[in-house]
């Protein structure tokens, strides 16, 4: 049997590294977005359970006929869609050998090298932000993990009786701070944590798109002389929509004034870190009690890999998560409880995720990501200039990382109503999208529709600026 399963990888590697070899290779010529709409895809895949096994190769030949062929080229030179990148070649290679020994990451004695190799990679990004040796976190599926596991920390800091017994006895409504640019899983996790999502209060942006400090100093005011207990203070360093970052230390300021856990959403942008170019965007971001990290954005390692850093270390996590079920409760001399990542999160089983972020991390070096991330930057900031030389757009927002926003405007078009603006942006951003030569995605700022393009991939060229540009000018040109 052993002999057989050896033969079996064996066998089965060769068919997958060619699979993935020659798709590499066609990566810049293969169109970004499928034409095949969810009913095609659904007739493509309506077929009954099997009652004996297909063979692999059938399967495989499956897979590149239906599965490839219909797969958004998200790790395309041309994909300028949400932050999902090209991975690293050592990252999606990482994710098979995790595979190959399948440890269960959750707790020390299931996965010994899994767990130091995760306290290791935590080590490491507490580090990159500026945390003292006293720090600690662990690996989350992504930011949407991260920041609920950030929140109930904030949660229990404003009621400690929280974990046990609910929000019955908490003192007041506790209230949340964040930018109306915030992620839609800060809203989501208040949901989860039983504070509701109206505790969520949505401060109004600058010009620019970042949170108003004044502005929160009132509402907060407003939200104490109601009766409510403000909880957390959200700061966001790369925002989903605009790329742009809080101004940190004024938010580090009135949360602690307030009495506020400072939590800073640093997904995306938290890798600018490396740059020692633009590094200093990120001032003040040691000052929050809680960071959540993506890698599997800014740092190429394939999904899912989130983190969640805490500056007062993994006490407050085990304070929030712990729990020992018996069938794990052993007398040990307690040296491996603390490598138990069980503790300091809700999941239970986990992936050997630390490996591809370890290897990534290895691989690329401090010098390594601050070349991309500084090279992709540039090309935004390129982007936004051949944007605003052209007659019928203009861009929307500044450029703070590699996201650029704007606007197809023609000048028959300035006087309409708004909602017709609106839809004249999501239908350019569809005629891209139905080209295959290129995808980019539309968001809502101040209430009105925009185009939006991030630089995702470490392939991407001024060559594929350029193409972009000549795309939105001959799409548009269409379309009037």
């Amino acid at each position: 049997m052993i002999d057989d399963l050896a033969k079996q990888h064996e066998r089965l590697g060769r068919e997958v590294t060619a699979i993935i070899s020659e798709y590499a290779s066609r990566l810049d010529s293969t169109p970004v977005a499928s034409e095949a709409t969810p009913h095609d895809l659904e007739k493509l895949f309506d077929e009954h359970f099997p009652e004996q096994g297909i063979p692999s190769e059938a399967i495989l030949e499956q897979f590149k006929k239906d599965v490839m062929a219909h797969a958004m080229n998200v790790p395309s030179p041309r994909y300028y869609g949400q932050f999902n990148p090209t991975p690293l070649p050592i990252g999606v290679w990482a994710d098979a050998l995790a595979s190959t020994l399948n440890q269960n990451a959750g707790a020390w004695r299931n996965g010994p090298t899994s767990a130091l190799i995760e306290a290791r990679v935590i080590r490491w990004l507490c580090e990159l932000v500026g945390y003292d040796d006293t720090s600690f976190g662990t690996l989350a599926s992504g930011g949407t993990e991260a920041n609920l596991i950030a929140l109930k920390c904030a949660r229990d800091h404003a009621h400690a009786a929280a974990t046990e017994r609910g929000l019955r006895s908490a003192p007041g409504d506790l209230t949340v701070y964040a930018s109306e640019q915030a992620h839609f899983s800060i809203e989501r996790s208040l949901d989860i944590l039983g504070l509701g999502r109206t505790s969520l209060r949505k401060i109004e942006t600058d010009d620019g798109f970042h949170i108003r400090p004044d502005a929160l100093r009132k509402q907060i005011e407003s939200d104490r002389d109601a009766g409510c207990v403000p909880c957390c203070v959200v700061g966001i360093a790369g925002t989903t929509s605009t790329g742009v970052v809080d101004p940190l230390p004024e938010l580090a300021e009135i949360a602690r004034e307030n009495n506020c856990w400072y939590h800073v959403d640093a997904a995306y942008g938290g890798t600018m870190a490396f740059s020692e170019k633009h590094g200093h965007k990120l001032l003040g971001i040691a000052l929050a009690d809680s960071i959540t990290f993506d890698p599997h954005k800014w740092m190429f390692v394939p999904f899912a890999c989130g983190a969640v850093l805490v500056r007062e270390g993994g006490r407050v996590l085990r304070d929030a998560f712990d729990i020992t079920p018996e069938y794990l409760d052993e007398d040990r001399g307690g040296a491996d409880v603390e490598f138990d990542f069980f503790r300091y999160g809700q999941l239970g089983t986990r992936r050997f995720n630390s490996l591809k972020l370890w290897m990534a991390m290895k691989f690329m070096g401090r010098k390594g990501y601050a070349s991309v991330v500084e090279r992709q930057i540039e090309l935004t900031e390129y982007l936004a200039s051949r944007i605003d030389q052209l007659t019928d757009f203009k861009t929307v927002g500044m450029v703070e990382t590699a996201v650029c926003c704007f606007k197809f405007l023609p000048e028959v078009m300035t006087n309409i109503a708004g909602i017709e603006q609106d839809r004249l942006q999501q239908r350019l951003q569809q005629e891209i999208e139905q080209s295959g030569e290129a995808w980019i995605t539309t968001t809502v700022l101040k209430g009105r529709r925009a185009l939006r393009a991030n630089i995702n991939s470490f392939l991407t060229e001024r060559r594929h600026i350029d193409d972009l540009v000549e795309l939105l000018e001959r799409k548009s040109a269409e379309l009037e």
